[in-house]
C-alpha cells in the first residue's frame, strides 16, 4: 500500500509514530549500513559509485527552490568517471537530467543509463553523455551505466524528492 492510499489521518498517525520511534529506540547505525549494502548487492557485478560530497560545497546534497518546483544536485564519482544529475520535483513525479563524464577519455558511445526506483526502472541512451528521464517516482533511486548489456557503473540509492 502506497502513502497515495492512505488517510490523510493515517498519514499524520504514521508520521507522529516514526517520530517517536526515532527518538525512543532509533535504528542503529550499523542495521542502516547492512541495509544499504544489501540494496548494493543484488547487482554486485557492477561497481558501486560514491557520492562526492566536496563536489556541491561540502553537502551530499544542494537543494535549490525555483518557480517550477525543488531541484537537488546529486554528484557521484568513481574513479575517472563521474555522473552528475539534477532532480526537480514537479508534483507527484521528478525530471532527471544529466551528464556522464568519463576524464580518462574512455568512448561512452553506445552506452546508456537506467534510473531505477523501488517501483520502476527507465533506460535513456546517452547523447554527447547526457541524459534526460522524465517521471521519474518519488522516492528511492539509483542510477546505473550499461553498455553492451553489462553494467559498468551504479550508483547509491539517493531520494527523489
Amino acid at each position: 500500500m502506497s502513502d497515495q492510499e492512505l488517510h490523510p489521518d493515517d498519514l499524520e498517525l504514521l508520521d507522529r509514530l516514526g517520530r517517536i520511534a526515532a527518538v525512543v529506540d532509533p535504528v542503529p547505525d550499523a542495521v542502516i549500513e547492512l541495509g544499504r549494502a544489501a540494496f548494493e548487492l543484488r547487482h554486485a557485478d557492477a561497481v558501486v559509485m560514491t557520492m562526492a560530497d566536496e563536489a556541491v560545497s561540502g553537502a551530499e546534497l544542494r537543494a535549490v527552490p525555483d518557480e517550477q518546483g525543488s531541484s537537488r544536485l546529486h554528484v557521484f564519482e568513481h574513479g575517472e568517471v563521474s555522473i552528475e544529475v539534477e532532480v526537480t520535483v514537479r508534483g507527484e513525479f521528478a525530471r532527471a537530467v544529466g551528464i556522464v563524464d568519463d576524464g580518462s577519455g574512455v568512448d561512452l558511445s553506445g552506452a546508456h543509463v537506467s534510473v531505477e526506483t523501488t517501483s520502476s526502472s527507465t533506460t535513456v541512451d546517452l547523447d554527447g553523455g547526457r541524459f534526460t528521464v522524465e517521471r521519474v517516482p518519488l522516492g528511492l533511486a539509483r542510477i546505473v551505466l550499461e553498455r553492451a548489456g553489462s553494467r559498468l557503473l551504479v550508483t547509491p540509492w539517493f531520494d527523489v524528492g
